[in-house]
Parts: C-alpha cells; structure tokens; sequence
C-alpha cells in the first residue's frame, strides 16, 4: 500500500489505511467507471474517488497514477490561491506489484452547485454564472493553467459570502497542467470545447466574454471555440460516452 497524506492530515494515516473498507459504507455520489462517495469520520466529511481499474494503467508503471496527479494538482492550484477542495491524501493497493485500487481524498467543498446544472437558477442568474466563469477561465489561463479535462461536470461553484458574485472552483484536476509563459487565446478557445449546457446561447455567451476579457477578435473566437466544440461531440458521438 502506498499513502501519500497531506501532513495536515497525518492523524487520519490508520483511518486511511482501511480507505478501501469505509468506502463501501459511504453515500454513493457517482457510480460509473470512477465512483465517488462521501466519508463521514470525527468532525470532518471526506469525498472519496476510486478510480476505475483499466489494465492498460495497471501496467504503465512510469505513469503517474491519476489519484497522485490529482492530488498534486489540487495543491498546486491552492497553492496560487485558487478555490479547490483541500486533498488530504492519495492511497493506491497493489496486488502481485501492479495497482490494484487507487483513491484521492479530499475534504468536501461547500460549493453547492455544479456547472452542469444551471436549472436552480433564473435566465439572468445563468447568464451572470457563466459571465463570472468566462472571468474565472480567463484568470486560470493567463496564470497559465489548463485542464485538458475542461468540462461543466468539473466545475463547481457558489454564490459568494458577500452575496455579490460567484466563486467557483475546479474538481476532477489530474489533468490539470501549468505552463510559465501562460495559455495563448487561441488554445484557451479550445480548452472550452467540453464546456456544454443545456442552452446553446450560454456557450456562445461563454466564448463571447472570454474573447472580451482576452481583448480577441470575436468572431474568429466563436470559429475558433465552435470548431472545437462540434468535433469534441462528434467525438463523443462515435464513441457513444
């Protein structure tokens, strides 16, 4: 067994150790090829991804495990003072020297809300979310981050403390990547292509102010993040997920 554990967090080692059995009693959240679910132990509530078992993983050993490199990206985000869920550790199992089970822990966000889910809210509610998170995306990228995994399902958010605004942040960062010289317009464009609502307009709207906020031709970006956006879902047509 592997943990790498958040320091802050060493009192939950021989709790982590037994990830595998307390996350069978846990409150399921998603059940597909990756399953969540919620921990309760003591005063803190824990959200617990396993990953699905893909044998083509099991045996690329020079790769990174997906619960690692989420939990690393998690830190780095907070550590540019990005809203993330706090991770508190990455457990893998082996078996015969090939992982066998793999979680990221982290303690569960607040944030209420997720991106992909804006029925809750009124018509000028959803266009003043996606109008914060065209700001959100465009701060992310001039800092130089990039998830190649960019879609509304990752992204959760919430009304701000004040009550004026929104706060958003990023779940799911195992491909989350930081370039120094920051992320070009062009390719920012693209890393919407997974965004998707259930209203078209929202999107364009999406594209609309992020090329404001980006000073970026218009049009070309509607070209751009359009092009982008149709072959990401043929795509997913063909692969029919």
């Amino acid at each position: 067994m592997e943990i790498v554990i958040n320091p802050k967090y060493r009192f939950l080692h021989k709790y982590l150790e037994h990830i595998s059995e307390h996350f069978a009693d846990g409150e399921p959240v998603q059940q597909s090829f990756n399953e969540i679910r919620v921990l309760r132990t003591g005063d803190l509530t824990l959200t617990v991804k396993r990953y699905g078992r893909s044998l083509t993983h099991r045996l690329k050993f020079y790769k990174t495990a997906k619960g690692k490199r989420a939990f690393l990206g998690q830190r780095l985000l907070r550590e540019r003072g990005y809203e993330s869920p706090e991770p508190v550790a990455f457990v893998r199992y082996r078996r015969n020297l090939l992982t066998a089970d793999t979680y990221f822990v982290t303690v569960r966000s607040p944030l209420r809300h997720i991106l992909s889910d804006l029925s809750p809210f009124s018509e000028s509610e959803r266009q003043d979310i996606v109008t914060a998170f065209a700001a959100y995306t465009k701060r992310l990228h001039e800092d130089g981050f990039i998830h190649h995994n960019y879609k509304s399902k990752h992204v959760i958010f919430d009304r701000a403390a004040s009550g004026e605004g929104w706060r958003f942040a990023l779940i799911d960062v195992n491909r989350v990547h930081r370039r120094r010289k920051g992320v070009s317009v062009e390719r920012g464009l693209k890393g919407l292509a997974r965004i998707t609502f259930d209203d078209d307009s929202l999107f364009l709207l999406l594209v609309d102010e992020y090329a404001r906020l980006r000073a970026f031709n218009p049009d070309e970006a509607r070209r751009i993040a359009t092009e982008a956006h149709t072959a990401y879902q043929n795509k997913v047509a063909r692969r029919g997920r």
